[in-house]
């Protein structure tokens, strides 16, 4: 048993710390929740029905336990530069099998989305979270605004502001896109 848990540590640890890192931006507070997660995951394996795949599962529990160790502690995302490495994003699968060229724009358009987003999370480490809480993690509204010790109101206009400076920094990677596509 110890040597399992000692795999899936080996296995999927680092990956999973990202996670939580992404959320909790404290390197301690998301080592503590990577133990909670794994023993999250330890304990609930066989809940695991592999209807999905498993990296996916396993990010989903890390991804609650940051966001429940948020929730509980109301801590606000601080406003330093330092931002852990994101997730990398998962480029759509096509209906058909695209071309050597097109293949070769897409990736060219993800590298580019992936500096403009690098960019952006150097930049504005608390508005590329709250947009991740929005866009990824399916926070509400009310669950930001408690987040960050706001009002309602004020989150909503806050994350409107977080959205126009993601278009700025996007604005780079989107000229390129809708550029190809005429």
């Amino acid at each position: 048993m110890r040597l399992a848990f000692r795999q899936l540590y080996d296995d999927y640890g680092r990956a999973l710390l990202r996670e939580c890192s992404m959320c909790l931006r404290d390197p301690e507070a998301a080592r503590d929740a990577l133990q909670n997660a794994l023993l999250r995951i330890w304990k609930s394996c066989a809940s695991y029905r592999g209807d999905s795949e498993l990296f996916p599962w396993l990010k989903r529990v890390a991804r609650s336990v940051a966001i429940d160790e948020l929730r509980a502690s109301a801590v606000r995302p601080p406003s330093s530069h330092s931002l852990a490495a994101a997730q990398e994003p998962d480029p759509a699968l096509p209906d058909e099998l695209p071309g050597p060229e097109a293949l070769t724009a897409s990736r060219l358009a993800l590298a580019r989305y992936r500096e403009c987003e690098a960019r952006f999370r150097e930049a504005e480490p608390e508005a590329a979270a709250v947009i991740r809480w929005i866009a990824e993690d399916e926070l509400s509204i009310e669950d930001v605004a408690r987040l960050l010790n706001r009002t309602p109101q004020a989150t909503r206009q806050y994350l409107y502001q977080c959205r126009r400076k993601a278009r700025h920094y996007l604005a780079p990677w989107y000229a390129e896109v809708a550029g190809g596509e005429r």
